[in-house]
């Protein structure tokens, strides 16, 4: 597979291959396979397991701007392009979550395209490393994650223009025409506009250079730097939008050789996982060391890899396409790994999105040499192909399942739980938020327990236990939950302003309304304490004020779908202080927003003819109750017969 060495920038050429392959065929074929084994992610659901930080609930989602797109971090991460896809389908479709999932697929199998292609001119044209290569890419369970799951839309549109630049890379070292070298800078901005892990990518261009034998002069290192550039902003991007979600853990909380052991587990761990992909799982959580010292595998996977990476290297060190394969692996591995941990999970399957094309590209390379490597007096290529077509049979299958795991938070919450049982607060307390909005109070509240006693100092799992409370009506327990989270976040406003909506259900009227004040007073821009305050004083027939905390409401969120409640709200209020006119008015918008089948639509009409009434014009009065009796609400029959009806 290597070049001629006097001709540095040569193509190299097949060793194996047949003068026509029908590449288009097999590319074909590939895609289509791709394709098949991922039709089950078409019928997802969006998910509570990020799809919300990044869709369902993302104002910029709903109301994109060029200037929130390109300064405004997104759940830790610093990725304009992809929220900018992400808005694109929120235009296309709302919240259906099938355009979302059709894209994901569809950059997949763009993504598995761009795979063959490279492959192709990385091998000189070399027909089973290039086939084997992009039909591992396509359906190997390890990248279902990346796929199937909405919030990662950023692998796979990071990886289409990390693709596109490498493939741009390789034109220019054919043709050393500065036109390609342009493409590849500008292809890899769009790729780390889309997901920081692209930043590894001047690192495979200089792999890339020693693969194709390219001398190292002056000029191929100052051409670098402009790649160098761009991947220093967006790591400082990356790091600073890290710290202000609060991802970075603590660099103290292990000790150095610690990190060494995960990062070794870790890359042991995706290593097995591509010839045997069983027992796969969303999270992969650190090990528990208050519960015991760390287990012999880490010390296992440190030793393997010590001495097993060196001896590897030694023994393919004639081989350049096994030395690129491990080299792009570790390039685009090395930043995932635990040695800087970041969130919750010692490693993640789509973390080998991108790196296990080296591990792909290593190992096939054998597959189109006659002779060779032997082991025990037998040729390796024949047992290799054996292995590789029954690990497709496996994937196919893996995959498929995988799929469908991701079909609802339901489905993958409990599989995230089953594979690791005790050990993922998150996991149960996103279960239990689940569990709670479909009214299965019960579970959710058992979730909840769970998540705090793997987790006792989680003042939302507090929160969320106090909200589950008090919607059982057990005030007195709700209370003393909310006042734990407070306890821990001492300005935490969604819990003080739910402790004061609760103190006022429960008779401390005063005690209610301060915290409500305190609330608003520590973010003036909370729309639900606004709404709570609103409630209190309307309870207290202090209609005025509650008309006021209603209508700042709105205006802090004008789009709110739910907003025709406050509207109708406000024009009860102002009918009670005798302002008819003023409650016409809020009775229209109620009317002109609220969805026909809600039962309110009724009840607005019959509000608004009383509004007439008030006002003498009984013709209209006449209109709005019969709208009223046609909508289903209950008019008194006296009221009826005074219009005429």
């Amino acid at each position: 597979m290597a070049g001629n060495p006097n001709k540095p920038h040569a193509k190299p050429k097949a060793k194996a291959a047949p003068r026509r392959v029908p590449w288009l065929l097999w590319l074909a074929a590939i895609l289509a396979l791709t394709f098949a084994v991922y039709v089950p992610c078409l019928d997802n659901e969006l998910t509570s397991w990020d799809d919300n930080g990044y869709v369902t609930e993302n104002v910029l989602v709903a109301h994109p701007s060029f200037i929130g797109l390109m300064t405004v971090p997104q759940c830790g991460n610093y990725h304009p392009l992809t929220m900018a896809s992400l808005a694109l389908n929120f235009r296309l479709s709302g919240l259906n979550p099938a355009s979302y999932h059709w894209l994901n697929l569809l950059l997949h199998l763009a993504n598995t395209a761009l795979v063959f292609f490279l492959v192709r001119a990385l091998s000189g044209e070399g027909v089973w490393t290039t086939v084997a290569t992009a039909l591992f890419f396509g359906i190997h369970p390890m990248h279902v994650e990346s796929v199937a799951w909405v919030a990662e839309r950023k692998d796979v549109l990071y990886a289409f223009f990390y693709l596109l630049a490498l493939l741009a890379y390789l034109r220019f070292l054919d043709t050393r025409r500065p036109g390609w070298r342009v493409l590849t800078w500008f292809a890899f901005v769009l790729s780390v506009a889309s997901k920081p892990a692209a930043v590894v990518l001047p690192l495979a261009l200089v792999a890339l250079d020693v693969y194709r034998r390219r001398p190292v002069t002056r000029g191929a290192v100052l051409e670098k730097v402009p790649f160098f550039l761009v991947s220093i902003v967006g790591g400082l991007l990356t790091v600073h939008a890290q710290r202000s979600a609060g991802a970075i853990v603590s660099p103290h909380l292990w000790t150095f050789f610690q990190k060494i052991l995960f990062a070794s587990y870790a890359t042991g761990v995706y290593v097995v996982k591509l010839f045997l992909p069983f027992s796969l799982s969303a999270v992969y959580p650190y090990p528990d060391l208050d519960r015991g010292p760390l287990g012999p595998e880490f010390y296992l996977a440190f030793v393997a890899l010590a001495v097993l990476l060196p001896a590897l290297v030694y023994l393919v060190r004639r081989r350049r396409s096994a030395l690129f394969g491990i080299a792009f692996f570790f390039i685009n591995i090395i930043l995932v790994l635990p040695l800087l941990p970041i969130g919750n999970a010692i490693l993640a399957e789509r973390y080998t999105y991108v790196p296990y094309i080296g591990l792909f590209v290593a190992l096939t390379g054998w597959l189109d040499e006659r002779h060779g490597p032997r082991w025990a007096g037998a040729t390796v290529r024949p047992i290799l192909a054996a292995a590789l077509f029954l690990l497709a049979a496996v994937s196919l299958v893996q995959t498929w399942k995988r799929s469908e795991v991701w079909r609802s938070s339901d489905t993958l919450l409990n599989d995230m739980i089953e594979k690791n049982p005790h050990r993922i607060w998150y996991a149960y307390w996103g279960r239990g938020k689940g569990r709670m909005e479909k009214g299965r109070n019960e579970e959710a509240l058992a979730d909840f327990n769970e998540a705090l006693a793997l987790k006792p100092d989680s003042e939302p799992m507090w929160l969320y236990k106090g909200n589950l409370l008090a919607e059982l009506n057990r005030s007195d327990s709700a209370l003393i939950c909310l006042e734990r989270a407070i306890a821990l976040k001492p300005d935490y406003t969604e819990a003080i302003s739910n402790r004061g909506s609760l103190k006022a259900r429960m008779g401390d009227t005063p005690g209610g309304l301060a915290d409500l004040s305190r609330a608003i007073a520590l973010d003036p821009r909370f729309r639900d304490a606004y709404l709570n305050r609103a409630s209190v004083y309307a309870r207290m027939h202090e209609y005025a004020v509650s008309i006021a905390d209603r209508q700042r409401a709105i205006e802090l969120d004008p789009s709110n779908p739910t907003n025709y409640r406050l509207h109708g709200s406000i024009g009860v209020s102002l009918q009670v202080l005798n302002r008819p006119r003023e409650a016409i008015v809020e009775f229209d918008e109620a009317i002109r927003s609220t969805p026909p089948s809600d039962p309110r639509l009724g009840e607005y009409h019959l509000k608004r003819s009383a509004a007439w009434w008030a006002l003498r014009d009984s013709v209209r009065a006449r209109s709005d109750a019969g709208d009223a009796v046609r909508g289903g609400a209950y008019v008194e029959p006296a009221y009826l017969r005074s219009l005429g009806l």
